[in-house]
């Protein structure tokens, strides 16, 4: 990597940075959302006693995730929902594990794929320093290799919230990230103002339509955010469902990031709960 390349990288970082404090792709003159151009094609309600494993992948090895751990048996299905955890195990979950803190990633990767449409979630939100709760859609190939573009895959953030304990914790951050990983890593995002709701106390829909031309991110049937050709391309080819649970830190050892405070704030005994109702699909009619 060239000085100048780290130059444009360190800058993209730093635009990257104050989109996200000021509200980057606001959607002020988008309609609300309007379901009727859309068939319904893929939902999980979450209405049975276990997680549906053709839907969803359901590995029971543990790996290390930023600031804690990730393991599928973290989330669980119960009243209607799918819940997944955050909390402190001291033996962690199979054998040999690390003490830390826990919750798991659930993806439909390898089982479910689609490219454009409108994804939606339903849920309640974690309360709790130090972690954030997500939706986002990924492909894989375009996320481990340096493509100019987003139009071969993204990681997509519908949603996620590290705002919690923050002087304004009831907003959420839309995001978009293609190039890679690595050195060549782009990425744009916004965060919104007040929802004007408790998003850890109340149930609320967060949903993206992406097409050809654009992302439209909405938060109970209102556009929220909007990401067109004026500011990136697209992904064009077929992407993943991913909800999860993450920790400031690194290498499973809480500490400050993104989020307020950090998962230690909490105390040990502290167990978080992301309630999710539904997840639901829908592709261009």
């Amino acid at each position: 990597m060239t000085v100048w390349d780290k130059i444009v990288a360190f800058f993209m970082a730093i635009l990257a940075f104050f989109s996200s404090l000021f509200g980057g792709g606001t959607a002020k003159n988008e309609p609300d959302l309007d379901l009727d151009k859309f068939e319904l094609v893929w939902a999980d309600e979450f209405d049975g006693t276990e997680i549906d494993r053709a839907k969803w992948q359901m590995p029971g090895y543990t790996m290390t995730r930023k600031g804690g751990y990730w393991n599928c048996a973290l989330a669980e299905v119960k009243d209607g929902e799918l819940v997944i955890s955050a909390k402190y195990l001291e033996n962690g979950v199979n054998p040999g594990d690390p003490a830390g803190w826990y919750s798991a990633r659930m993806r439909t990767k390898d089982l479910f794929e689609q490219t454009y449409g409108y994804f939606e979630v339903r849920c309640m939100l974690p309360e709790g320093y130090g972690l954030w709760s997500a939706f986002w859609l990924q492909n894989y190939d375009a996320m481990d290799n340096a493509y100019p573009d987003g139009s071969y895959g993204s990681e997509i953030d519908v949603f996620e919230s590290p705002f919690f304990g923050s002087d304004d914790p009831n907003r959420v951050q839309g995001a978009v990230h293609w190039g890679g990983y690595g050195d060549a890593h782009q990425t744009v995002s916004f965060a919104t103002d007040d929802l004007g709701v408790d998003l850890y106390n109340t149930y609320n829909t967060y949903g993206l339509e992406w097409n050809e031309d654009s992302y439209t991110y909405y938060f109970n049937g209102k556009a929220i955010g909007t990401f067109d050709k004026s500011t990136l391309v697209p992904s064009q080819a077929p992407e993943h469902l991913i909800l999860s649970v993450e920790m400031n830190g690194e290498n499973g050892v809480p500490g400050d990031g993104w989020a307020s405070g950090t998962v230690e704030d909490n105390g040990r005994e502290f167990v978080g709960e992301f309630r999710i109702d539904y997840v639901r699909v829908y592709q261009y009619q």
